[in-house]
């Protein structure tokens, strides 16, 4: 009886760990921007990611992937690479921190 509620236990912190990134991903997935950023994550996992820097535009693309509160975009770029960023959202905005600086992404229709 005892190892019977443990398994039932166990099975039951499991799927909230599993809807907890669930939630995570599915939130996240859609159309997002600034006047500078513009980020596309879609639910298959990839994305696009454009950013205009000095008045030019350069696009990204690649997969993407979470993991608690953090964003990883990995791309090639003269090699693999990846850019991390912890997420978190306010009033419907995605917010975006990397390095100390925070970027505010208004969810596209």
């Amino acid at each position: 009886m005892k190892k019977t509620a443990l398994l039932i236990t166990m099975a039951l912190l499991s799927f909230s760990l599993f809807s907890t990134q669930a939630f995570a991903n599915n939130a996240l997935a859609g159309n997002w921007s600034n006047d500078k950023i513009q980020l596309n994550l879609k639910a298959d996992k990839s994305y696009t990611y454009s950013v205009k820097i000095l008045g030019i535009k350069k696009d990204f693309t690649g997969q993407w992937s979470t993991k608690e509160n953090t964003l990883t975009l990995n791309y090639k770029l003269l090699g693999d690479h990846k850019k991390t960023a912890t997420f978190s959202f306010e009033k419907g905005n995605l917010l975006l921190n990397q390095n100390g600086k925070t970027s505010i992404l208004k969810k596209g229709k």
